[in-house]
């Protein structure tokens, strides 16, 4: 395995997991194959997709299990980030990728595929026209926090449910929820530690 996977792992405290560091290292691979061809995403140095990917994804995977969640909807999946590794540390979690680019939704499908996780369903469609609610929405890299996106994704949420938006830098993070004044909904954010990744990073949680 990666040694930056396993180190990363042993520093999230999921190197105990039962088959989490085998499912990653396949996932990875999956992407490493088909990534020329389809742009799944940006690698400038080698270990980027271990780090800047895998390790983000599941950086915060002690808070969302804190939520007792049983569904999920990973929106705008792109590669499968954060979805896919959090559905491999949560396997009971039913798990939607919403992904509305063909070619990316036919790699999300090979990839669980190559998972053998026909249990996680994959939606080629925008999040918008998804009819399903979640106990958890998650994104990452998708979109800012623009008041009408974020009322169209609280739609999404089953009573008590939660959005959770992957974020860089906080004062950016506040320009983005001071828009979000008008809404009548809960914020919180929460400071991400990725190893070996000095940016900065965080979780903002929303819920009304």
């Amino acid at each position: 395995m990666n040694p930056v996977l396993a180190q990363g792992l042993e520093a999230l405290g999921l190197a105990d997991r039962p088959g989490l560091a085998a499912g990653l290292a396949a996932y990875q691979a999956e992407v490493e194959a088909w990534n020329q061809r389809l742009g799944l995403v940006s690698l400038k140095g080698a270990d980027d997709l271990v780090i800047k990917h895998v390790l983000d994804s599941l950086a915060p995977w002690s808070v969302l299990e804190g939520f007792g969640f049983t569904t999920m909807a990973d929106l705008g999946s792109g590669a499968g980030f954060p979805g896919i590794p959090l559905a491999l540390v949560f396997p009971k979690a039913q798990t939607v990728l919403v992904e509305r680019m063909e070619r990316r939704a036919g790699f999300l499908e090979i990839a669980l595929e190559a998972l053998g996780r026909r249990d996680v369903e994959v939606l080629q469609r925008t999040f918008e026209e998804v009819k399903l609610k979640f106990d958890l929405v998650t994104f990452r890299a998708f979109t800012p926090l623009e008041p009408k996106i974020v009322k169209k994704m609280l739609r999404l949420l089953n009573p008590g449910g939660r959005i959770a938006a992957y974020k860089g830098r906080r004062e950016v993070i506040d320009d983005e929820l001071a828009g979000l004044s008008a809404l009548a909904v809960r914020t919180e954010v929460l400071p991400l530690t990725v190893p070996f990744l000095e940016e900065e990073r965080h979780l903002v949680v929303l819920s009304v």
